[in-house]
């Protein structure tokens, strides 16, 4: 919907692989936070191990690495191409005008803090790795905010342009997602297996105990 607009900021080729990736990316990181929590909350170390969140920070940085990738295509696109409609988007309202302190923390979130799964270290500290998933978190929601915000705030009819503030009725409304969302995560931990059992049973500490003691009968 956005790609084919002719608003500047939208209407560019690089939005079907840019908003897929950008799919994964969120869901990796709320995914990471969530197993973080419920990991400490539920006490499920032993499923949830320090592997598989390695494995998830391993992703994200790669992923991470493809964003910023397309963070920096569209700015050469918007140079290169000679629109000056689309090069006053993105580098006097976004990189240098009144919304750059949203694409700022896009970038920052996004492209620059999920490097740090470069070093191992983190990469075992639970507490800097979710950290760093809620920044991802953050980041995504500033791009949304960035694609969405600035390119209508200021389009083509100088007319229309204004600044947004947003009122308290939508504050209220994003509010009331974010709790929606916090209710069906902890509905679905109370009323559904949380971990298919399996999945785990070779881990679970009964199917050990059963194994030794059948093992000691030979």
């Amino acid at each position: 919907d956005f790609s084919v607009s002719v608003i500047p900021g939208w209407h560019t080729t690089i939005f079907p692989p840019y908003f897929v990736v950008g799919a994964i990316f969120s869901g990796f990181g709320m995914v990471l936070t969530l197993m973080i929590v419920m990991r400490k909350i539920y006490k499920f170390k032993e499923y949830v191990t320090d592997g598989h969140l390695d494995a998830i920070a391993r992703i994200l940085t790669f992923i991470s690495l493809i964003m910023g990738t397309a963070y920096t295509t569209e700015l050469f696109m918007a140079w290169y191409s000679g629109n000056e409609y689309e090069l006053f988007t993105f580098m006097q309202n976004r990189v240098t005008g009144e919304y750059k302190y949203a694409f700022w923390a896009m970038i920052t979130c996004n492209a620059i803090i999920p490097q740090f799964f470069w070093f191992k270290s983190i990469r075992k500290n639970i507490t800097i790795v979710f950290i760093i998933s809620l920044f991802i978190n953050l980041g995504m929601w500033f791009e949304r905010y960035v694609i969405v915000v600035t390119s209508l705030s200021k389009d083509f009819l100088p007319a229309t342009w204004a600044t947004y503030q947003p009122t308290i009725t939508e504050i209220a409304v994003f509010s009331g997602t974010i709790g929606l969302f916090i209710l069906g995560v902890l509905a679905f931990f109370r009323f559904v297996p949380t971990i298919a059992i399996s999945e785990v049973k070779g881990v679970l500490k009964e199917t050990t105990t059963l194994k030794s003691f059948t093992d000691g009968q030979h």
